[in-house]
């Protein structure tokens, strides 16, 4: 329990660690990945308003062009960092949920590919298949994390 004094000047019973150099990697990594997100994220919307963030809409050449760059480079950054700060904990729920994100892509896509060409499906959405991907990586990723 914190003294009177304590609790009058914000004192902590217990000072705050500071982060290992491991831990710094790992927070580093996501939000380095998280600014580049949300920097191309800003920036679509700014070139083409809100509604183009859920779109399939024409977008510039520079910002097609910008955002390539920033994305492959900023990930390829991003997930060596990354890869130098996890355990294996984390590593094996990485692996897992990279397989099932691998699995929700290739069961879809070359059904609804083949559905199209008989003209019983619209044509395949690589982002949607993307999305749908990402989603079950992220919900088998905490799943295995956090379990």
């Amino acid at each position: 329990m914190a003294t009177k004094e304590q609790a009058m000047t914000g004192e902590r019973k217990h000072p705050r660690r500071p982060l290992s150099p491991r831990r710094r990697r790992y927070w580093l990594s996501l939000g380095l990945a998280a600014i580049i997100g949300g920097v191309i994220g800003g920036w679509m919307a700014a070139d083409r308003g809100a509604a183009a963030l859920v779109s399939n809409g024409p977008v510039s050449e520079s910002f097609a062009i910008g955002t390539s760059i920033a994305w492959a480079v900023g990930l390829a950054i991003c997930m060596l960092v990354y890869h130098r700060a996890i355990d294996d904990h984390e590593e094996r729920a990485w692996l897992w949920a990279g397989l099932a994100g691998w699995y929700a892509f290739i069961f879809p896509a070359p059904v609804w590919w083949i559905l199209h060409r008989a003209e019983l499906a619209p044509p395949a959405d690589a982002m949607l298949l993307f999305l749908l991907s990402m989603a079950v990586n992220g919900a088998v990723y905490l799943w295995l994390k956090f379990r």
